[in-house]
């Protein structure tokens, strides 16, 4: 039976409207310099990366499969890992520079219709969309290590149908959405899957033994919850977004625990740096 990867969809969803976004800068920014020839460009860039994250998503999902055993353990624990940090780079680089992505692209621009180079706006395309894509990809590694494949496949595709229709809505002015409170809304959600994809990694490597034998005080079950999360519907759910462990080890739990607190430290930083920049602009105006 084929189930909804709630956490693939909305990863997903954000991601294409955030590339969308990326790709309407561009496209408008070409007309306002009456440089509508290089529209082609952008277009090609857009696909080709669209493509190519396509390919990878499906490559990924299918060496999941590939590995038995320790090997299993050691390769589903790095990319849960891996896709956990990404996965939080990606947001915390949004709430530090996303108010400037709009001046940054049309410079760049700028730049490349200035240098008058061939590829220059093909390319420009082509990363900005790919970067989507792999952080995109991994994190959908990461969620595949944990649930049906095919469920993540689907839900992630709905995702991206379902983020172009709103895109498109948004761009002939039919709908009318906060892209803020969007943004804020995913990335704390967002937060609260990656937290449960780190503290699942770290899950994979105790099983290897890498923090002691299973007798010691690390590795050992502090409390049994009642809610399973092998059995019915609502474990395994809880297992794929938050991390849930019906037995959970003091490792699980402090490693839950520093993903939260070093993620408040680093908002906190930069909500601080804001506010500096605020105030030293508020006085030199």
């Amino acid at each position: 039976m084929v189930t909804i990867s709630l956490a693939s969809f909305i990863l997903v969803l954000r991601e294409t409207i955030e590339a969308a976004l990326i790709v309407s800068i561009l496209l408008a920014y070409l007309d306002k310099t009456n440089s509508q020839k290089f529209k082609r460009d952008v277009w090609i860039g857009t696909i080709a990366a669209t493509i190519i994250s396509i390919i990878g998503a499906l490559a990924f999902t299918n060496i999941l499969g590939g590995f038995e055993g320790d090997a299993e353990k050691l390769f589903e624990g790095t990319v849960m890992v891996i896709a956990a940090g990404v996965l939080s780079w990606m947001i915390i680089w949004m709430l530090k520079n996303g108010r400037m992505i709009k001046y940054e692209l049309q410079s760049k621009v700028d730049l490349a219709l200035n240098e008058d180079k061939k590829f220059a706006i093909f390319t420009l395309a082509f990363i900005a969309v790919l970067r989507e894509g792999i952080e995109t990809v991994l994190f959908i590694g990461g969620i595949a290590s944990n649930e049906d494949p095919t469920s993540v496949l689907i839900s992630s595709l709905f995702g991206a149908l379902s983020a172009v229709a709103i895109a498109v809505m948004l761009f002939r002015g039919i709908i009318n959405l906060n892209l803020k409170k969007f943004f804020n809304t995913t990335s704390a959600i967002l937060m609260v899957f990656a937290a449960g994809l780190f503290t699942q990694g770290v899950h994979e490597f105790q099983e290897l033994g890498w923090f002691g034998p299973e007798e010691s005080f690390l590795n050992t079950s502090l409390f049994v919850l009642p809610l399973s999360d092998g059995e019915g519907v609502l474990g395994p759910l809880l297992r794929a977004l938050v991390g849930y462990q019906d037995k959970p080890t003091p490792l699980e739990i402090m490693a839950y625990a520093f993903y939260w607190i070093a993620i408040i430290f680093v908002y906190f930083r930069i909500r601080a740096n804001f506010e500096k920049q605020y105030a030293r602009i508020a006085t030199t105006a």
